[in-house]
């Protein structure tokens, strides 16, 4: 990558449960910090993690910061949807989190969802460039269709508000739609899918949940990045396998190169 350029990777890492077996977190947390390691990404948007995993991640990635509250209380309880920076390329300049419901300003569940559901978001500046972005980050419910598609226009509500002044934003999550949904297409009326925009043909496969399934050889799509106002120079599903040959997670990690235009 060249100074100019910045990697956003994002990544359900799946909750930590002792029912996955050889894929609980504890058996994988160091290969998937090894992965982040590896790929170095300037922003890395986290799904499905838990206190304990966050404080895990927190440790063992000492140039990274990050933003994002526990979807259950807005503080440390439950899943958070955060996202980690790295404090030696990017200055913070706003943060915040809001529930995907009717009261996106109180921890909430929203519509026919079966969980309370957040999105995180940063204001930053590029401390190479000296230029600003908005990154946001979510997960979407696995259930509640209804749920999906207005937090679908929550997002871009939000985000509209947010970049009047027509600064670049990303958004990046597990948005539990694939391609052809109407969230997704919802999504691309206003942004552009990376994985579509890409100067170099994606690599990798199409898909990204595996399931922990190692001998699936086709992968529903629900993981994605957008962008407005970047040039999407690559796009990459990371399918990386632990020394055992098992996934670090049950999602592929998708990591995408931009610069802004």
């Amino acid at each position: 990558m060249s100074g100019q350029d910045l990697g956003i990777m994002t990544y359900n890492i799946r909750l930590d449960l002792s029912s996955d077996g050889k894929n609980a977190w504890g058996e994988r947390s160091r290969e998937v910090v090894d992965l982040i390691e590896y790929y170095r990404p300037e922003i890395l948007g986290v799904q499905e993690a838990l206190p304990s995993q966050m404080d895990a991640l927190s440790t063992a990635l000492p140039k990274y910061s990050f933003v994002g509250v526990g979807r259950d209380d807005g503080n440390r309880a439950g899943e958070f949807s955060a996202i980690f920076y790295n404090r030696e390329r990017l200055k913070i300049l706003d943060s915040g989190t809001f529930w995907l419901s009717d009261t996106p300003e109180t921890p909430s569940k929203g519509w026919d969802a079966a969980y309370n559901r957040v999105c995180s978001y940063a204001f930053f500046k590029d401390k190479h460039t000296g230029r600003k972005f908005w990154a946001f980050n979510a997960h979407f419910d696995h259930v509640g269709v209804q749920a999906r598609m207005r937090s679908t226009e929550l997002i871009l509500d939000r985000i509209r508000e947010l970049t009047r002044e027509r600064v670049p934003v990303v958004l990046m999550g597990d948005f539990n739609s694939t391609p052809e949904s109407k969230p997704i297409s919802n999504f691309n009326s206003y942004l552009t899918d990376a994985h579509s925009a890409s100067e170099q043909k994606p690599y990798g496969p199409a898909g990204t949940y595996n399931a922990f399934d190692t001998e699936r050889k086709e992968f529903e799509r629900i993981d994605y990045i957008f962008v407005k106002g970047f040039k999407v120079k690559s796009h990459r599903t990371i399918e990386d396998r632990r020394d055992n040959f098992l996934y670090p997670s049950d999602h592929f990690p998708v990591l995408v190169v931009v610069h802004q235009k």
